[in-house]
């Protein structure tokens, strides 16, 4: 008889279980996290508005919408963005006082004048695609504040002028203080956590492509890191701001940087190696090559087949892959050490210096979106200037507020509608607060309470991604439209003229932007594919001297690619043959290299001809082609049978870069194969 053996005593749950599991859930750690962001927002408009009033300050509106602007619930970021916003201020508020004078006798000059200075603002904003491009948006949009209000008074300019910098700079000092003082999170904390996991997410797609994983899949999870990527760069400029350590976490990140992209295109190389190993048992296009890719020759060749060359250079990249993942989890490691002399202690290999994320710039659509807002903003001034609208000014100023501060992105439309519901409840809560709320309150602290719900509403929903906009349009409207400043008086009739001029420019800024300021996706997509194709012939052709910022920019355009094929078919394969464009790229330029080199003039011709077909085959869209390019094939297996043929002393070097340059071509068809 088998021995009973005593069942374990069962778990008692206690009381307090439910209830402690609950206040260690994610969700409420973001409720708390939206609370404590919220409630030091709060503290920091009332310093501000406490000061502005003491000094006698007449629009403390403005601080408070500054500190709303600036604040961000990392303490660095919030440093970061005050100081880009302040340089932003300083630089449109010269440029309108240098202007209106000048042109103050001719409106609609004038006009023009300052909406080709926004558009110029909203061009660099575009190119830069950091978060230094907020000060030139910041340029811009000040110019709007500032400068239409005073086309009618230019006699104000000036002060005016002066009286934002010094309300500016106020909420700037009052966010920057609190946010750094109150309970901070630092950047460095963020960093750490995110590149944590984007590692565990590398090695992961790396385990399952072992395992023999969907390629579709996989290219998707590749383009997703190379998002994260540009993340990481963007929290690396504010490290700079957010403690001592924070230039050299900044240049750890940037080593980790161009680590990861070994780690993408060496993965993406194992992936369509593998796929191509398996193409010829499921008799895929890929695997029947070309007219002189018999099994005789392959059988000829022995060792030197196209297979075998294959999986040689599928050993070594499966080695240089393990090699680029240890050297990223020892990054991390120097990361976490902050130490300034975190390159004595890791390979030579990684203590050069790194060059980091480099950001496709399209110069194209920078200066479309710069001339629809110019557009947008001039048909408003004359449209302004011809009827005489009173209240045309502050439509205009909002107009052009919104087509630079939303005109970054190609389709602003979904942005300017959640800013312009803000904006409604913004102008609705204005009124009760001007019309039953601040008429009683006799003095700060009573002011204070009375600010407090709506301020702390909207922090709570400003720390929210998907609410941030139209938390945006109430803390920047109710406190305008309500009137608040150093005394009571309170004129309903304008402030009623205000909110419609108000609601009007966002809503004309919308239609503006419908019409000058969007791009549809699939044209933003077919922009993105046109300069890949573009900048993989130039590296073909040896026209590329800065072969890291090349490679980096074309991750970089893979990554911004990504999000515009969700959901369309063969949006994995898209992704896949990006990746192995790029690897065709780095091949042909090592290949042209050693081909230079040699003294058999066979072998030169023959990978002359390759790169020219090779050339002409990437500069097509072969993303949906089903049938394998004959001639690229054909010459292919020339320049093989010349280099077996020759006694070149890089002979096993050159035979894996053709075997790896036939791998990348083919990549799109073992993909549709698969």
């Amino acid at each position: 008889m088998c021995a009973m053996h005593p069942s374990p005593p069962p778990v008692r749950r206690t009381v307090l279980a439910r209830p402690l599991a609950l206040l260690t859930s994610p969700a409420l750690r973001a409720d708390q996290e939206a609370a404590l962001f919220s409630l030091k927002c709060l503290v920091a408009a009332v310093l501000g508005l406490y000061v502005s009033l003491w000094i006698g300050l007449t629009r403390p509106f403005w601080v408070i919408g500054t500190v709303y602007l600036v604040s961000q619930p990392m303490s660095g970021a919030t440093l970061s963005r005050g100081l880009f916003r302040l340089l932003g201020t300083l630089g449109g508020a010269a440029a309108t006082v240098l202007l209106v004078p000048r042109f103050a006798n001719e409106p609609l000059v004038l006009s023009v004048v300052l909406a080709a200075w926004m558009g110029l603002c909203l061009y660099l904003a575009m190119l830069d695609r950091t978060p230094r491009a907020y000060a030139f948006l910041l340029a811009g949009y000040t110019t709007s504040l500032i400068g239409f209000p005073s086309v009618m008074a230019p006699e104000a300019v000036f002060s005016v002028a002066v009286m934002r910098v010094q309300e500016i700079s106020l909420g700037i000092l009052a966010a920057t203080l609190v946010h750094a003082l109150l309970l901070p999170r630092p950047v460095s904390r963020r960093v750490k956590v995110r590149v944590a996991a984007i590692l565990a997410d590398a090695e992961r797609w790396t385990r399952d492509m072992r395992a023999g994983a969907t390629e579709a899949v996989l290219a998707e999870d590749r383009a997703k890191v190379a998002v994260d990527l540009l993340e990481l760069h963007t929290l690396a400029v504010h490290l700079r701001f957010d403690s001592a350590y924070g230039v050299t976490q900044a240049e750890v990140l940037r080593a980790l940087h161009d680590r990861m992209l070994d780690v993408l295109v060496l993965s993406s190389g194992v992936e369509d190696a593998m796929a191509a190993l398996r193409a010829p048992a499921r008799g895929c296009p890929a695997a029947r090559g070309s007219a002189h890719d018999t099994a005789e020759v392959e059988e000829a060749a022995g060792v030197d087949s196209w297979q075998a060359l294959l999986s040689a250079g599928l050993a070594a990249d499966l080695a240089g892959l393990d090699v680029a993942h240890r050297d990223c989890r020892l990054l991390e490691h120097q990361l976490g050490r902050d130490d300034p002399h975190w390159r004595r202690q890791v390979p030579a290999r990684l203590a050069g210096e790194a060059r980091g994320h480099v950001l496709h710039r399209d110069h194209r659509l920078a200066l479309r979106s710069a001339l629809g807002a110019f557009i947008g903003i001039v048909l408003s001034c004359v449209v302004w200037i011809a009827t005489g609208w009173s209240d045309g000014a502050t439509a205009v100023s909002i107009i052009g507020t919104a087509c630079v501060l939303f005109g970054t992105t190609e389709a602003p439309a979904g942005h300017v509608m959640r800013y312009l519901a803000g904006s409604a409840i913004g102008v609705a809560v204005g009124l009760v607060y001007g019309l039953a709320i601040l008429p009683g309150m006799s003095g700060f602290v009573g002011l204070a309470v009375a600010l407090a719900p709506a301020l702390l509403l909207s922090g709570a929903f400003l720390a929210r991604p998907a609410f941030t906009l139209a938390a945006l349009g109430v803390v920047l409207t109710f406190p305008l439209v309500a009137g608040l400043g150093a005394t009571n008086a309170w004129d309903f009739v304008a402030a009623v003229n205000s909110s419609v001029a108000l609601l009007v420019g966002v809503g004309v800024a919308l239609c503006s932007m419908l019409l000058f300021q969007t791009l549809d996706t699939h044209r933003s997509r077919r922009r993105l594919q046109a300069a890949l194709r573009h900048d993989v012939a130039r590296r073909m052709r040896g026209g590329v001297s800065d072969v890291a910022g090349w490679r980096s920019r074309m991750v970089d355009r893979l990554g911004l690619l990504a999000p515009r094929l969700r959901g369309q078919p063969g949006a994995g394969q898209c992704l896949r043959a990006g990746f192995a464009a790029l690897r065709a790229a780095d091949v042909v330029a090592e290949l042209r290299c050693l081909g230079s080199r040699s003294d058999a003039p066979t072998i030169r011709r023959c990978h002359a001809a390759l790169i020219d077909a090779v050339i002409d085959h990437c500069q097509r869209d072969t993303l949906q082609r089903h049938a394998p390019d004959t001639h690229l094939l054909d010459c292919l297996d020339r320049a093989r049978g010349a280099v077996l043929a020759g006694d070149e002393p890089e002979r096993t070097r050159l035979l894996l870069l053709l075997a790896a340059l036939r791998r990348d071509v083919l990549a799109p068809l073992t993909a549709h194969g698969d």
